[in-house]
């Protein structure tokens, strides 16, 4: 059932879940005080606690394997009807036998006993974890297993039981890492995907990182020549606003962002105003707006970023990753943030953060009186942010080949380290 083992591989995983202690109780101390953090390790170790008994009493004796050459494992089962990497994965199938899955839940996993004893010692906190890794691993038997979700305490005991079987890790970023989210400490990757040199400088910054990896910029799979658009002009006066994902939309805050700037579309009637909604939100707020406004519009969900960015003559941007795309288009951008969150992309490198109506004003008749640099000053930006520019699709596919034959970066490349803290 399992690839065949030696002590020192065993010794590994035993290391591995001590060291998953010592790094969860650490992220817990970032944000609680000592009695708080003790209260809240001591309630996940008893969650644990109970996966790893009943996952012990589930294990299978018989895997119905389903073997691939790529298994790209998403981070939930409704994150694959987005369709984020739908034009990657579709090349990705041209040249592989491709499967794609997503991690299931702990009652999922216990009900359809998607586990298989790691045939090595695991503490029982991480038993639930490590089999069910052992169980992806040797249903599909991937020979590249690219994973999506940052942070997930499965990846670490996913890499030890590739590594047995001579087949590698890999973490596609499907954003920039410049955020300062828990889960971007998790590090435990042969290879990490990353969209540019921003990304890379962040996580270098951070105190805490599980796991060594081997860095590669390796720009965005979710980019190709869509992106490569001629600048439009001024006169079209057709602004695109970027929605926030739908934990934001929530907050205060953004609420008041959205706000001003439906209340600036309202006074100026002359501008055509469209919004692209976060791919996670349902749009509640602009839908209700665009029926009140009649220069507001809603572009329909299945309309794509490329699509969106086309028709732009200026992009007003919150607190999106798509900015970078933007950028890319050649789109003048604004950012506008009532919020009191950092601005993680440095999007002081296009202007001062907008956060009234006059100064919105000001803002556009800058751009419009001088266009051009503005356009300038927008592909600059996204530059800093993503390698590769158009090419980042290509890229990223070149650099799975090269490992999948010969499991190393392509030559050229340069491969970056980044180590772990704990």
């Amino acid at each position: 059932m399992t690839a065949p083992f030696s002590i020192e591989m065993s010794s590994a995983w035993k290391s591995k879940a001590a060291a998953l202690d010592r790094y969860r109780w650490r992220l817990l101390r970032e944000h609680y005080g000592l009695l708080g953090a003790l209260l809240r390790f001591m309630k996940e170790a008893v969650a644990d606690l109970w996966f790893g008994y009943r996952a012990r009493r589930c294990v299978s004796t018989k895997v119905n394997a389903a073997p691939c050459d790529v298994l790209m494992l998403q981070s939930a089962e409704k994150v694959i009807s987005f369709q984020r990497k739908k034009t990657f994965l579709a090349r990705l199938a041209q040249r592989y036998q491709l499967t794609e899955a997503a991690l299931e839940s702990r009652s999922m996993i216990l009900h359809e006993r998607h586990l298989v004893d790691p045939g090595v010692a695991v503490p029982l906190r991480y038993f639930g974890y490590a089999a069910y890794a052992e169980w992806i691993v040797s249903c599909y038997q991937p020979r590249l297993l690219l994973n999506d979700r940052n942070g997930s305490l499965y990846t670490p005991f996913l890499r030890l039981s590739l590594r047995r079987r001579n087949a590698l890790l890999v973490h596609l970023a499907h954003a920039t890492t410049v955020e300062h989210s828990r889960r971007l400490g998790m590090n435990d990757y042969d290879y990490y995907l990353l969209f540019g040199q921003s990304s890379y400088e962040a996580l270098k910054r951070r105190q805490l990182i599980f796991g060594d990896s081997t860095v590669l910029l390796a720009g965005s799979h979710m980019v190709d020549e869509a992106y490569n658009m001629p600048p439009t002009h001024w006169t079209n006066r057709t602004l695109l606003i970027l929605g926030v994902g739908p934990d934001k939309e929530k907050e205060r805050g953004y609420q008041a962002t959205y706000d001003l700037l439906a209340s600036w579309a309202e006074c100026h009637p002359e501008y055509h105003v469209q919004v692209k909604r976060h791919p996670r939100s349902k749009a509640k707020y602009w839908s209700e707006t665009s029926r009140k406004i009649s220069n507001v519009v809603l572009l329909p969900e299945a309309c794509t970023l490329a699509e969106a960015l086309r028709g732009a003559s200026i992009v007003i941007n919150i607190m999106s990753n798509a900015v970078i795309e933007a950028g890319l288009a050649r789109r003048p951008l604004i950012h506008v943030n009532l919020s009191a969150d950092e601005d993680i992309f440095e999007q002081i490198r296009l202007g001062a953060e907008v956060r009234t109506k006059q100064e919105l004003d000001d803002r556009i008749e800058q751009i419009e009186r001088d266009y051009d640099s503005q356009v300038n000053l927008a592909e600059h930006f996204a530059e800093y942010h993503l390698a590769h520019g158009v090419k980042g699709l290509e890229t990223t596919l070149e650099i799975l080949d090269e490992l999948f034959r010969n499991a190393r970066a392509p030559a050229g490349m340069v491969a970056y380290p980044l180590k772990g803290t704990v």
